[in-house]
């Protein structure tokens, strides 16, 4: 995560695309992670679809969230959202 942040960091993007880019990439990234536990688990057990969704949904929500949680204390700095003085 920190290098997908910090290469995301030195884009020249606006504060928003970075946000927006990060958490499409770790939705993403977390979604085919479940759905590559469910492809295995479905083997065994839970094979009907709706658990597939479960497995790729809920990590992409998770990720969502873990994503809000690490930007309070990591921010894109690009100096625009500082009030400029004078």
């Amino acid at each position: 995560m920190k290098y997908l942040w910090n290469w995301i960091d030195r884009q020249d993007w606006t504060e928003k695309a970075k946000y927006t880019v990060i958490i499409l990439l770790c939705a993403v990234i977390a979604g085919a992670v479940g759905l590559g536990v469910w492809s295995i688990v479905q083997i065994w057990a839970l094979n009907h679809w709706s658990w597939m969704a479960v497995f790729t949904g809920y990590p992409a929500f998770i990720s969502l969230v873990l994503i809000i949680v690490y930007s309070f204390n990591h921010d894109f700095h690009n100096g625009t959202h500082e009030k400029r003085t004078g």
